[in-house]
């Protein structure tokens, strides 16, 4: 789903949100739905693409990994990509092997998008990547969240670690504990606005 940039808001590069990367964490999903309903009545201040559900097989099936038992968030052509994980972390026979990645990063591509943030569960942290330092402080203060720079563990890769320490740019990933949807868009909203209209 794109949102153009409301007017006189002058070029920024865009964001991309996404969520359920892992279909076991379906809040991210619905609390960019409710972003996007919220998008087509108040354009936001630069252009915006949400991708609420980046594995459907693994939503449908209530799985951390998708059809192929790939675990998406490690599929990434990050410079430590690796073959070798525990079980349940499958990446893939190669870098970016899976569709959902690769739609993904051709999206990315096409648009020449800079910030981007990732809504995973079920942590109670904001951690970032690359540049992103910023954005995920100021998105904490609208949350009450600690921000970390290590999510305390490896992540060979990740999105975040190829747009975030491979490539610099502004990689925020909200973790938002296990709550019902219409508490986690009350609690998350302001952030997820801020990140769509907040100036580079």
């Amino acid at each position: 789903m794109h949102y153009a940039a409301a007017a006189g808001c002058g070029h920024k590069r865009p964001v991309v949100l996404f969520g359920a990367i892992h279909g076991d964490e379906p809040l991210g999903v619905h609390c960019l739905l409710e972003l996007a309903r919220e998008l087509d009545a108040e354009p936001p201040g630069r252009d915006t693409w949400i991708v609420p559900i980046l594995n459907p097989d693994g939503l449908a099936a209530g799985t951390k990994n998708n059809a192929n038992d790939v675990d998406l968030n490690r599929n990434f052509a990050a410079a430590d990509w690796c073959a070798d994980h525990r079980p349940g972390y499958f990446p893939g026979a190669h870098p970016e092997s899976e569709p959902e990645t690769r739609a993904l990063v051709d999206l990315i591509d096409r648009i020449g998008a800079t910030r981007f943030v990732a809504l995973h569960s079920p942590l109670h942290v904001i951690n970032y990547d690359g540049s992103g330092r910023a954005l995920a402080e100021l998105m904490a203060g609208r949350t009450g969240y600690p921000v970390v720079g290590d999510i305390g563990y490896p992540t060979p890769g990740s999105f975040g670690s190829k747009y975030g320490r491979d490539r610099g740019l502004e990689v925020v990933t909200l973790e938002i504990p296990f709550m019902d949807g219409p508490e986690a868009w009350r609690i998350h909203r302001a952030g997820l606005r801020l990140a769509v209209d907040l100036p580079a």
